[in-house]
């Protein structure tokens, strides 16, 4: 396939894809026959450029994206046969990669999930003949120069992120080029990283601020902030452990003797990431760009704790808020099927076979949240000798204060587990007994539902055959309170899928410091403004007064694990985790069983909360799993590719 793509460098290959959203970047330029009439003029030009756009990685899409359908931070059931599923229960393979973005996967003659080099070529296609157009003014010209090189950048970093060390395609071959010259080499972890940020620089340069979009007809679109913003990402990869120093691939090395991956830890990389990660933090600042923290009009009667609730899922699905920085918006197809299967609250017979919770947080997920207190719940003192899964009845206003009403449904029954969370749980999980606003049931104490999560019923499994949480939770996060559902219709509010937003910005900085100096006032500025819109207090005030390990926050090691914990958290469900496990060189923790309650069994509570493994088989994860596989098909081609490491 690498060769076949490299000696393609004059084909124009158009990959047609459904036009199923009003977003322009989906359109896609007719058959053409030759280069030349692609840039016969501005139009046609123009269509190419959105052909460029097309091979976005469709973040958000089970079928497309792995840190969506192979996390382990959800787990699935009637896709427990997919792609990413098979990844997620450590079945990867050689000969036929799952999820195979380096040779693109096909079903019939359509792409599943894209070839990204024929992606990197039709840039570089567009980049060496944008000149021949002779009606397209000057300033349009530097603007989408600068957006192709942006993608060009953005498909190497995402081939980097999956595959490591990887080949740099600035230019096409030519025709012309010997078998020998097309056998392209892997270049060094340090070179990659290189080329991707020096090219964002020069995207940047050329873009234009968020404020000169268009708005609505140009969403989507990439601007300088995201250029930027990506750069702080690719560099924090960069400096992360399964790229610095990492001597687990020391046998990584081609038939030149060079060593892919760099064998000595460089804590200056943590520099160049907290510089870029300020860089883009003081753009976006510039661009009006902050933490989500609006109140919807439509909960102006509403009390605090219900107001703070929705406007954490908010910031993710209110669209093209604030906090968003760069939106995914050609997945939109997939968007409804998302948002459905996300849906944790289903009354009678509301769209039974549309509406169900089939993207279920393991309970490995759920217990991650921080207590009330604001730390993790295996070491907040009230906690450790608290029982996490026996039941018991919500304490009743008459004997306390009443403010657990707005969590449990009064007089139902559910876990320990379930009390004394932070605001983040209550927003983002659906669980058995809990009380579930929002989807036309917005008014408290009349006309607000809780879910029930008991097998038969209504947020439960009625049979094994159907599509149901198999874990008994439901990712609540990840559709607005303003989605409406009847026995005959399901409307879902449109957002695109976070790729960037400022919360991640700002843990991503709050990390690259720890990491170059340690603590200091500046760390826990960035991690509090995280915690604060979550009504939580600081990391300080929080461990010192609760935290059995009080000092915890104040060491280099301890406050590293308190801000990956933070991004666990506050990133839940938006595709960071399964990257963040990786370059932190954490995937043993995926070795852990997924866990979930007796949803198939469990007809009544007693029966339903028992601790149940979700997984078919047990899965251990080892060192070769941070890279995907190439396809040895490419590996016998190109004897100059040596393959990542065990595989």
């Amino acid at each position: 396939m690498m060769k076949n793509i490299l000696l393609k460098s004059l084909l124009f290959c158009i990959v047609l894809l459904e036009c199923l959203s009003c977003n322009y970047l989906d359109i896609v330029p007719d058959n053409m026959a030759t280069i030349d009439y692609a840039f016969r003029n501005r139009t046609a030009c123009e269509k190419y450029l959105y052909t460029c756009y097309s091979y976005r990685p469709r973040h958000g899409d089970f079928s497309w994206d792995p840190a969506i359908a192979a996390t382990d931070e959800v787990w699935c059931h009637s896709y427990i046969n997919s792609a990413g599923r098979y990844i997620a229960r450590g079945m990867q393979k050689v000969n036929d990669p799952y999820m195979n973005f380096w040779s693109g996967a096909k079903s019939g003659d359509s792409f599943v999930i894209p070839a990204l080099w024929d992606g990197i070529r039709d840039c570089n296609i567009f980049l060496e003949n944008v000149d021949k157009v002779t009606d397209l003014p000057s300033y349009e010209r530097d603007r989408w120069i600068a957006e192709v090189k942006f993608l060009k950048a953005y498909y190497h970093f995402y081939l980097f992120r999956m595959y490591g060390p990887i080949p740099i395609m600035d230019v096409n071959l030519p025709v012309s080029a010997t078998p020998e010259e097309v056998k392209v080499y892997r270049e060094p972890v340090d070179n990659v990283v290189d080329y991707i940020v020096n090219l964002l620089d020069e995207a940047a340069a050329g873009l234009p601020s968020n404020d000169d979009l268009v708005e609505g007809t140009e969403a989507g679109r990439v601007y300088n902030l995201v250029a930027k913003a990506m750069k702080a990402r690719v560099l924090a990869y960069a400096a992360s452990p399964l790229f610095n120093g990492n001597t687990d691939y020391a046998s990584l090395v081609d038939n030149r003797g060079v060593q892919l991956f760099p064998q000595t830890y460089d804590p200056e990389k943590w520099k160049k990431a907290a510089d870029a990660c300020l860089e883009a933090i003081d753009m976006a600042h510039a661009q009006n760009k902050r933490l989500y923290t609006s109140v919807d009009p439509l909960l102006s009667t509403q009390n605090d704790t219900f107001k703070l609730q929705t406007t954490l899922r908010q910031a993710i699905c209110d669209r093209w808020n604030c906090e968003l920085i760069w939106g995914s918006t050609n997945n939109d197809q997939y968007s409804f099927v998302q948002r459905c299967q996300s849906r944790v609250l289903r009354v009678g017979a509301e769209m039974g076979t549309v509406v169900r919770t089939e993207w279920a947080p393991t309970l490995n997920t759920v217990e991650k949240f921080y207590s009330s207190h604001g730390v993790p719940i295996n070491e907040d003192r009230d906690w450790v000798q608290n029982n996490w899964y026996s039941q018991r009845y919500e304490i009743r206003p008459e004997v306390s204060s009443g403010a657990e009403k707005y969590y449990v449904k009064e007089g139902q029954k559910t876990v320990n587990l379930h009390y004394n969370r932070e605001p983040r749980f209550y927003a983002n999980i659906g669980f058995d007994r809990g009380i579930y606003f929002g989807n036309g049931y917005n008014k408290f104490p009349d006309n607000v539902k809780h879910c029930e999560f008991c097998a038969k019923e209504y947020s439960g499994v009625a049979s094994a055959s159907e599509a149901f949480s198999v874990t008994g939770y439901g990712a609540k996060k990840m559709h607005s309170f303003k989605d409406a559902m009847t026995a005959n219709d399901y409307s879902i509010e449109y957002y695109p899928f976070p790729i960037m937003r400022m919360a991640d910005l700002y843990l991503l900085y709050a990390e690259a410091l720890n990491e170059y100096s340690g603590p200091s006032g500046e760390v826990y500025k960035y991690v509090d403004m995280i915690r604060e819109r979550a009504g939580l207090e600081g990391v300080q005030a929080s461990w010192t007064k609760y935290s059995i390990s009080p000092s915890k926050v104040a060491t280099k090691e301890g406050l590293r694990e308190i801000i990956q914990h933070e991004r666990e958290i506050e990133l839940v469900f938006e595709g960071q985790h399964f990257w963040d496990l990786r370059r932190w060189k954490r995937i043993q923790d995926l070795n852990e069983q997924p866990k979930g309650w007796n949803v198939i069994q469990g007809d009544t509570q007693d029966l339903f909360y028992t601790v149940t493994s979700v997984a078919q088989t047990p899965v251990e994860f080892s060192v070769r799993d941070y890279f995907w596989p190439i396809n040895e098909k490419e590996i016998s081609i190109n004897s100059n590719l040596v393959q990542n490491f065990d595989w």
